[in-house]
């Protein structure tokens, strides 16, 4: 029973450090005195026309946070209330903090705006020649320079130059250079780092979520804090959604608003860049719209003229559950930040991806109540109603205003479901501003919701527990290292083939090893050498059948046909595991014939398929019947954790029933698969330790995965 024990003992640790790891902090603040009464009242309505669940804003005025505030529910379904201090996505609002860190190694001469991105390793596509520049400017598309073209993608090559620069990841020096500094312990980065199109799964990603290193310490604490992501069904309905789970310098990043406020209190106070840097990044480098010299980008900022204010902005959409805005009026001394835990804050308002963000309800909801002397307007108001507030206003400036945001609660509306006001807001714009060239602008229309997305299978708080409880296991696995390697030079004096199967064994099995030893006594090395190496034949046949397999769920996609999901992940190794391995070895090893090696071998691989499949459909069930469709990318290093401790669990199963079969000295199993044996004319079970390496196979897999690619 040692292995039962040490399996135990293993899984018992794993339990305590994951309940520990998903305390969340209360992070609350106690209510203090509103100062900005009206501009409160005014959000509410704003988030409640855009079918928002949950959102939070924060004003800075002259370097000062002076305002924050929470609207709606973090999580509606546990009633918990949205607070400034509640992390968010921040998707595309990302950028302009990347930005500041990659202008930080501009202003030490690391990083040269104008040097060809080849010289840090990275390369685009194209043969023409792309700045560093011409990244953080979205000009590298084309002939690079030229023509602005928002591209997310080309931005998150910047992360190859700041490793290519500095030897480090952009989430290392993000936390070293700005999240310490600053004190944004809100504020993490998705769990699996990518900078191109391609996913970097390296061993970094588990250490990160699991919050090793200082700079990464304060990341689970987010990730189990973090408003649950929502979306608009096609019914506009408010319905679960899903956050993705990678970042890079265009997006990923989580916060609060207040600590996006305390980012932008410490840049305007020159404590992240010179003022003469800050000058150049968030002067114009290129128009967003041919002719239209209002509308332009800077380096990572949008830089926009409008009724002769100023504006620096940034907003962030991520379908279907994120959206932001991040909005500067320099002019005025006045920054304004607000999250959301769905993706319409930005979504109804087509003019943003051109540069314009007059036409954000937001926007013009922050200009009517802190820069604009307008009449407050209530658009919830009947016809009539809205007719007398309108009809009275003769001022062509007020008017033309109060007509912007007459269309930007049209389309808010709409968005979100409330058609009847929306048409209300229409015939009001009809009667009061007959003339209106906004009224015409074909550009201007409802906008219905997408789809209802599928959801992950994981999302960044589970991703962090199931990086905690990998990074223990290998902790675990060292010590049964040592330990093996001890009892082979003090007690057991083996020979070099024990050595050589012994300790790869203990890496991989963990505490269960040097239970096999103790089990096994004075024969106990001779025993785990007889098991390693038939160990050692079936994590072959599954790394053959895995070489096969993720071909075939790359060809598949995201939209994976469940049989073919299963078949893939489950059959497939198991028939190249007995045909190709098992049944060879057995064979040779025991010099059986074909029919007596297959029914000696069938019976693990079909207890491994049982309780995969099994595990797979009780998941299935439990995470509403999406994971069949949503198997994690094979190169995401949470497609191989998950395989693992899946592999664990069944390790720890069909461990505790040979050992109850051998107690009792009986052969009975469950009922699915007790007429198998009967079937196959089987005498009896094949013994726990022949068959505990079918289900560890994979785990081999993803060690040599993580150090091939890491």
């Amino acid at each position: 029973m040692d292995v039962v024990k040490s399996t135990g003992l293993f899984l018992g640790t794993v339990l305590l450090l994951s309940t520990v790891s998903g305390t969340a902090t209360d992070l609350s603040e106690p209510p203090v005195e509103d100062h900005y009464p009206q501009l409160t009242v005014r959000l509410e309505v704003v988030r409640e026309a855009l079918g928002i669940p949950g959102m939070a804003a924060a004003l800075v005025q002259d370097q000062e946070l002076v305002w924050a505030r929470g609207f709606g529910y973090a999580d509606i379904g546990h009633k918990v209330a949205a607070t400034p201090h509640t992390p968010f996505g921040l998707a595309s609002v990302t950028k302009p903090v990347a930005a500041t860190l990659v202008m930080q190694l501009v202003e030490e001469g690391t990083v040269d705006l104008d040097a060809p991105i080849e010289d840090y390793g990275v390369s685009a596509d194209g043969s023409a020649v792309v700045t560093v520049r011409h990244l953080l400017t979205h000009t590298s598309e084309g002939t690079p320079g030229k023509t602005h073209s928002y591209n997310g993608n080309r931005y998150g090559l910047l992360g190859g130059v700041i490793e290519g620069a500095t030897g480090s990841s952009f989430a290392e020096l993000l936390g070293k250079r700005i999240l310490l500094p600053v004190g944004m312990m809100d504020t993490a980065l998705n769990p699996i780092d990518s900078w191109d199109d391609a996913t970097n799964t390296r061993f970094e990603d588990f250490a990160r979520s699991a919050g090793w290193g200082d700079s990464f310490s304060h990341y689970p604490d987010v990730y189990h804090r973090l408003t649950s992501p929502y979306q608009l069904s096609d019914e506009y309905e408010i319905v679960p959604g899903m956050y993705h789970l990678i970042h890079s310098p265009a997006a990923g990043m989580l916060s609060s608003v207040a600590d996006l406020a305390a980012f932008d209190i410490a840049l305007d106070r020159g404590e992240l860049l010179s003022p003469a840097t800050m000058t150049e990044m968030f002067s114009p480098a290129v128009t967003t719209v041919e002719g239209r010299s209002d509308f332009a980008y800077g380096l990572g900022w949008y830089v926009q003229e409008w009724a002769g204010h100023r504006m620096l902005w940034h907003t962030g959409r991520w379908p279907p559950s994120t959206s932001a805005l991040y909005l500067k009026l320099p002019d005025e001394g006045l920054t304004f930040i607000v999250l959301a835990n769905t993706d319409n804050m930005t979504t109804p308002f087509p003019g943003i991806g051109s540069g314009d963000l007059s036409r954000s309800t937001l926007m013009l909801t922050v200009f009517e109540q802190l820069v604009f002397d307008v009449p407050t307007i209530d658009w919830m108001a009947t016809e009539d109603a809205l007719i007398d507030q309108l009809g009275g206003i003769e001022d062509a400036d007020t008017r033309l205003f109060l007509e912007l945001e007459l269309w930007s609660y049209r389309q808010a509306l709409a968005s979100s479901g409330d058609l009847q006001q929306a048409a209300v807001l229409a015939e009001v714009n009809r009667e009061v501003f007959p003339t209106s060239r906004l009224r015409l602008d074909n550009s201007y229309t409802y906008t219905a919701p997408a789809a209802a997305a599928v959801p992950p299978v994981v999302s960044a708080a589970s991703f962090a527990t199931l990086a905690l409880v990998i990074m223990v296991w290998l902790l675990i696995a060292a010590v049964s290292v040592v330990v093996v390697g001890y009892y082979l030079a003090r007690r057991a004096k083996a020979p070099v083939r024990y050595w050589a199967t012994a300790l790869p064994a203990a890496a991989v099995m963990g505490p269960v090893v040097p239970g096999v030893l103790v089990r096994g006594k004075g024969g106990g090395a001779s025993l785990l050498h007889r098991a390693a190496v038939a160990g050692i034949a079936s994590m072959s046949g599954y790394a053959l059948a895995w070489i096969v397999a993720i071909p075939a769920l790359l060809g598949s996609g995201d939209e994976a046909n469940p049989l073919l999901t299963i078949a893939t992940v489950f059959v497939l190794p198991v028939v190249i595991g007995l045909f190709l391995v098992r049944l060879p070895a057995l064979r040779k090893e025991s010099g059986l014939g074909f029919g007596e090696a297959m029914r000696a071998a069938v019976m693990p691989e079909i207890m491994t398929a049982v309780l995969g499949v099994g595990a797979l459909v009780a998941a299935t069930v439990f995470f509403d019947n999406h994971l069949l469709s949503m198997i994690p990318h094979p190169r995401s290093p949470f497609f191989w954790g998950m395989l693992s401790v899946g592999a664990l669990i069944g390790l720890v199963l069909l461990t505790l029933h040979y050992l109850l079969v051998q107690r009792r000295g009986s052969i009975t199993i469950p009922s699915l698969t007790s007429a198998l044996p009967q079937a196959l004319h089987e005498p009896q079970l094949p013994r726990w330790r022949d068959s505990w390496w079918v289900l560890l196979g994979n785990v081999v897999v993803v060690t040599v995965l993580l150090v091939v690619l890491g």
